[in-house]
């Protein structure tokens, strides 16, 4: 099939062939990306069972959405043969590149499948054909579980082969062979295979034939370990037997046991081994047998003295050269510093302990950055330009200059400026950058970035110059909270990894290296990582509850819990004698607002104290829907509500541990569309409630963009289309291209486009008829960033500019614009225009900040 195409994907090789499909290369003609196709072999697409196990191989792996699991993206049908497209993954099998020469590299691979196999677990998905052959390592050294082809999904039909077990003889559990009931302790059983042959190069069950091959796997104890690996640690003996246990009630119960396991494994990178010491003696053959015993006993009594003085020269170094364990002071003492500003953000400390820098808000709503001697207490303005936002700073080691992340719009990217700690001008360093933060030695600033979906950490010097990719951590889902800190030489960096399912972890890589190591595994949100002269590294958690200060040795071992409090700790720095601690503690608030179209006649409505992050008013004006969640920044957990206008009858219509992103009312007041974020997901799950009568929520679809376009239908962007969503469940597409998502202006016969695809991210107006027509006449109404909502005719739209304060109104027909008025100040984020056109509804995000000081940390 080389050179075809076949739908929009044009082939390009042959990349293997086995008994469950045919795997090609292929181009997608459409998205321009390289994919593959697996065809079901010819002959066996009219065959129903094969049919179904091929379906289910899709249903089974299109569930998951996880970095080391190939990605599914589609299944089609092409002259009668069904095909999959799935994601193209450019490495080597497992079975390339066993053994492992180094038993860090094995483990480090066998976290990365575990934590796949945890994810098909936690969906009722067994794969039942885990194997070398079925896992690849890419280019950049991360693991991808592919072959569902005979996963069973939890409620799904029961799949079997003629005169066959379903899987790969050699990787199977004794259940599995004996045809008994299949479960998650089965995939454990192969797993314990490819980890004891990723670490020997061989199969701990062998046989000449099929049955002796059985008879290995029911009966017979695997091979030790230790005859292939000498110097095997103790714990991964333990983790291969439990796993490779027969019985499975004695074997692992679940992955994530396992997979704890492993993660504590792979904290130590290196692991020194015993020598091992032989006595070789010279031939003897001349002597006589007394005088031959009685040398070589001498010999063997002075070689035994020798190891002995050796043993204990080496213990006594190691007594004397061992750093001691760090311990807190009992006596350190706190303060919290008396700073003349509400909103304060996460702050940085000079290496003496003497000065402080940090952002904050004044009283005309102007975030600025400033410096402060601690002793003085008085903070002077550094900084005199406009900003929406400076979430962090960190000042230079010789406390000459600042790094910070500038932004001035709402979905604008923070560039990296520098400016003299004394005041002045800031200058641009990099245009897309986070958690920006010096190397010790001052000659190079590291930040992190989101790329391609991907977090990648980087690193320049002040000058602007000598810019590089230091790492892609390909795992950490690229958001908030971004983290990282140089060790004390420069040669390693920790950082945060936000894992897809939505907590983190603290990780350490060696830059030389490459090899990285993680510190925690206890599935928490971790924010802040700071990494202190005595080798110590410090993080936010919530662990224990709030999140508080914790910290732990660099190398690896249990975590101490710095600071007891009920109040959120965000941010923190130590001075470079380990003696001054200064963190942020903050309470993130939200209120509502309503005012006039132009801003005008604002007021509040009052609510209970907390976090509000979308408001809708009701077609009528007299009840407002909008998400509410408890002061805690980084607590997921929030919920919809509805109230009367004036604040009373506040009543809850969600419960549970979902997290509710927005919220809007249908035109005829009958529903409530709200959407519930899920970690790890593009598309937000767009649920669907009635507000007086609420019962449970009701899923209408997935979707990321989603407007009203009457009471009983909505426009959502679907899969990148757009599609027409009825309350009663019915579909049906709607005009457009990919990555676009299109309405209807009202009655006209214009369409409101919002295009997602670059260079031409955008709001457009098109005429219905001329959509998909090259040179179709098509207007910008306005760039796809900043603060804006459509009103609810999607005559015209409303547009904040961040960088005056300013409203304006643009007509969606003809693109005209003009200034209305002036917006709410501060963080105020428009959220709605009622039925009416006549008012606005937004939400202004606050926090109660402090910063808290320790003296004395350390004994």
């Amino acid at each position: 099939m080389t050179g075809q195409t076949v739908s929009h994907y044009r082939i390009l090789e042959k990349l293997g062939e086995g008994g469950m499909g045919v795997v090609y290369k292929a181009e997608d003609l459409k998205l321009t990306r390289i994919i593959a196709l697996k065809f079901l072999p010819h002959g066996l697409g009219a065959n129903e069972p094969e049919r179904a196990r091929f379906l289910q191989e899709a249903r089974a792996a299109a569930i998951l959405n996880h970095p080391n699991i190939c990605t599914v993206y589609d299944i089609l049908e092409h002259d009668g043969q069904l095909f999959i497209v799935m994601e193209y993954v450019e490495g080597k099998t497992l079975r390339e590149i066993v053994p492992m020469k180094k038993i860090q590299d094995a483990i480090g691979y066998a976290v990365q499948i575990a934590e796949a196999l945890q994810e098909a677990h936690s969906k009722g998905i067994v794969h039942r054909d885990i194997k070398a052959d079925n896992i690849m390592v890419n280019s950049k050294n991360q693991v991808k579980v592919m072959d569902f082809g005979l996963a069973k999904l939890k409620g799904s039909l029961k799949l079997t082969k003629t005169s066959s077990t379903v899987g790969t003889l050699a990787y199977m559990a004794p259940e599995q062979i004996q045809g008994g009931e299949v479960d998650a302790r089965s995939d454990l059983f192969s797993f314990g295979i490819v980890l004891y042959e990723m670490l020997t190069g061989h199969l701990p069950f062998r046989g000449e034939h099929e049955a002796a091959m059985v008879y290995s796997i029911a009966n017979e104890e695997p091979e030790p370990l230790q005859h292939y690996v000498p110097n095997a640690p103790s714990e991964l003996l333990h983790i291969i037997d439990r796993a490779l246990e027969k019985d499975r009630e004695e074997r692992y119960q679940t992955v994530h046991d396992m997979l704890i396991d492993l993660r504590r494994l792979n904290k130590d990178s290196y692991r020194v081994s015993p020598q091992q010491y032989h006595d070789v003696s010279s031939p003897a053959t001349s002597l006589s047998p007394p005088v031959q015993e009685t040398r070589i006993r001498r010999k063997t009594l002075w070689l035994g003295a020798g190891i002995l003085v050796v043993l204990c020269c080496i213990s006594v170094v190691l007594f004397l050269s061992r750093k001691p364990q760090v311990q807190l002071n009992p006596n350190r003492t706190t303060v919290t510093l008396q700073i003349p500003f509400k909103e304060i953000e996460w702050p940085s400390l000079s290496r003496d302990g003497n000065w402080l820098v940090f952002p904050a808000r004044d009283e005309n709503e102007r975030w600025d950055l400033y410096l402060m001697n601690i002793a003085s207490g008085k903070p002077s303005r550094v900084t005199n330009e406009p900003a929406l936002s400076i979430q962090s700073v960190d000042l230079s080691p010789d406390a000459s200059q600042i790094v910070f992340p500038y932004q001035n719009g709402l979905n604008k990217d923070a560039m990296l400026r520098l400016v003299a700690s004394q005041g002045g001008r800031s200058r641009t360093l990099v245009d897309t950058g986070l958690a920006p933060v010096w190397r010790r030695d001052g000659q190079r600033i590291g930040y992190e970035r989101d790329d391609s979906g991907h977090l990648t950490i980087w690193s320049i010097k002040p000058d602007g110059t000598d810019k590089r990719l230091e790492f892609t951590d390909t795992i950490s889902a690229p958001r908030s909270p971004y983290a990282m800190s140089w060790s004390p030489d420069g040669g390693s960096i920790a950082w945060v990894r936000n894992y897809p399912e939505g907590h983190g972890e603290v990780m350490v890589r060696d830059l030389a290296t490459g090899l990285q190591r993680q510190l925690t595994s206890e599935g928490k949100i971790v924010d802040e990582v700071v990494w202190t002269e005595n080798d110590q590294i410090l993080f936010v958690s919530d662990r224990s509850g709030p999140h508080n200060l914790w910290m732990i040795p660099a190398h690896g071992g249990e975590a101490t819990q710095v600071t007891q409090g009920g109040v959120p700790i965000l941010g923190a720095r130590i001075s470079a004698d380990n003696r001054t601690l200064v963190y942020l503690q903050r309470e993130s608030l939200g209120q509502i607002w309503i005012s006039g179209i132009d801003g005008g006649n604002a007021c509040q409505i009052p609510t209970a104290e907390g976090r509000i992050f979308s408001a809708s008013i009701s077609p009528d004006g007299n009840q407002i829907a909008y998400t509410f969640a408890d002061m805690d920044y980084w607590h997921p957990r929030s919920h919809l509500f509805v109230m009367d206008r004036n604040g009373k009858n506040q009543r809850q219509l969600t419960y549970g541990s979902e997290s509710i992103g927005w919220c809007e009312w249908s035109p005829g007041g009958d529903w409530i569309a709200f959407a519930h974020r899920t970690p790890g997901e593009f598309d937000d799950s767009v649920y669907i409630v009635h507000p007086f009568d609420p019962g449970p929520p009701r899923l209408l679809c997935k979707s990321l963009i989603f407007e009203w376009v009457d009471s009983q239908n909505a426009a959502a962007l679907i899969g990148m289309k757009t599609y027409l969503v009825s309350v009663n469940g019915e579909t049906s597409t709607q005009p457009g291209q990919d990555s676009t998502f299109s309405v209807h202006i009202g009655s006209t016969d214009q369409l409101l486009i919002l295009d997602l695809r670059k260079q031409r991210e955008g709001i457009w107006s098109v005429l219905h008829d001329s959509i998909g027509k090259d040179g179709a006449p098509a207007k910008m109404i306005a760039p796809f960033d900043g603060d804006w909502r459509l009103s609810k005719d999607l005559h015209y739209l409303i547009q904040r500019q961040w960088d005056e304060d300013s409203l304006w109104r643009v007509w969606t027909s003809t693109g005209r614009r003009e200034r209305i008025g002036k917006a709410l100040p501060g963080f105020a984020v428009i959220r709605n225009i009622s039925m009416d056109g006549k008012e606005i509804i937004w939400t202004k995000r606050e926090f109660r900040s402090k910063l808290v000081l320790v003296r004395n940390v350390f004994e």
